[in-house]
């Protein structure tokens, strides 16, 4: 009996070896090419002014339906150890403007279907090509001018190898130099890119929350107007500022900075932040640095007319303060006081600045829609068909109360 129950032990666990070890379409990562970053603009982007429309040296097939409207261009990680700059498919360093030394390699192809050109690609590489990795997608202000936003990442939403997770950022140039760039930091530049937008925890002024692929596509799928942020890069150096606003899906502008601060406000999308404001005398800078804040946007309607009350409170410590020869101490009442109060006016001046940014072009960014459809029903069904034509109109009282937990000093 022993023995029977050793023998039948050994072929449990032999057989749960080979349900776990190993797998059948195993492949070695040296044999992957995986696509960090992509960058989508028109086929003819890069051409000179005044020149005709040509075909792209990149192109490698014939296309059988539709036209050549978008060059895709994919950043491929080198697996390879010690690669150096590779060559992108037109010939030239994948490090573009960043300089040489980039782990990663650049080819492009031109189409109208994304799926079509993607695997089309693979007559350019050597290996298959994987996107579990992807970080993130630049798409060229002229792409969204001609198409909106929708066609173009109806692919990457419906392939299930795309994650969700993947940042989009629109440009107001070309988008394949920005995938070229190598980092300061030498790492592959579709994580730098990525990362730059995770950095919007502690800045204001940067758009990325809850702005991703996942939350774009969901959004586009509810009708709703929609803010990507905007990369730019000049010279060697890759900024993220402002926003490209789309009413629904076409693209209407951009939005700086301080509207972006101001519509996050609203929003309660802003987990930290500096605001600054004068000091006592001319040329006197003081940082209020926000720590948390209590933020209730209401509507209101009182007969055919509609508003919206926003009520900030916002509690911090006094960060910084610039001043040659201090007149005022962070130590007095008074002077704490006159600070919480231009810090609230500061706020009301730069959440204004950016609902009234965000309804000169007709977007809104700041929700009222929803809002008013949550609290009246009945009156959102009345007005819902002219809305448009309601919303650049609608006004904002803002209400806002500044509280300074710590103004200490050091002496």
């Amino acid at each position: 009996m022993r023995a029977k129950k050793r023998l039948v032990g050994v072929l449990i666990m032999v057989a749960i070896a080979l349900t776990i070890s190993g797998c059948w379409d195993r492949r070695e990562l040296q044999d992957r090419n995986f696509v960090m970053a992509v960058a989508i603009d028109t086929a003819d982007a890069g051409q000179r002014p005044g020149e005709g429309k040509k075909e792209a040296k990149t192109e490698t097939f014939v296309q059988p339906n539709g036209v050549k409207r978008y060059r895709v261009s994919l950043q491929i990680l080198k697996i390879a150890k010690g690669g150096g700059g590779g060559q992108g498919s037109s010939g030239q360093t994948s490090g573009g403007q960043g300089g040489g030394g980039g782990k990663t390699y650049v080819i492009s192809n031109t189409g109208q279907s994304l799926f079509e050109v993607v695997r089309d690609m693979l007559g350019q590489s050597n290996k298959s090509l994987y996107f579990e990795h992807i970080q993130a997608i630049i798409i060229s202000e002229a792409a969204v001018r001609e198409m909106g936003v929708k066609p173009i990442i109806d692919f990457f939403l419906r392939d299930a190898e795309m994650r969700w997770r993947i940042r989009l950022y629109v440009t107001p140039g070309e988008a394949r130099p920005l995938i070229e760039y190598v980092p300061p930091s030498k790492e592959a530049g579709g994580i730098f890119l990525a990362n730059i937008a995770r950095n919007h925890i502690k800045d204001m002024h940067i758009a990325a929350a809850r702005i991703d692929l996942g939350n774009v596509g969901t959004q586009l799928d509810n009708k709703m107007d929609i803010a990507i942020p905007r990369i730019e890069m000049a010279g060697n150096v890759v900024k993220v500022r402002g926003a490209a606003l789309f009413k629904k899906d076409k693209f209407v502008g951009y939005i700086d900075e301080r509207a972006v601060a101001g519509v996050r406000m609203v929003r309660v999308t802003e987990k930290s932040g500096i605001i600054t404001v004068p000091g006592d005398r001319e040329g006197d800078v003081i940082a209020f640095e926000l720590i948390r804040h209590d933020t209730q946007l209401v509507p209101h309607v009182d007969g055919d007319n509609i508003y919206f009350t926003l009520d900030i409170n916002m509690w911090g410590n006094l960060g910084e303060y610039q001043a040659m020869n201090r007149v005022s101490s962070a130590d007095d009442p008074e002077f704490v006081r006159r600070v919480e109060q231009k810090v609230a006016e500061e706020v009301k001046r730069t959440v204004l600045y950016g609902k009234n940014s965000c309804q000169s072009l007709g977007v809104d960014m700041l929700y009222f829609s929803r809002k008013l459809k949550l609290y009246y029903p009945k009156t959102w069904d009345k007005i819902k068909d002219n809305w448009d034509e309601i919303y650049p109109n609608v006004p904002l009282v803002v209400s806002v109360n500044v509280v300074i937990n710590q103004a200490g000093e050091h002496k």
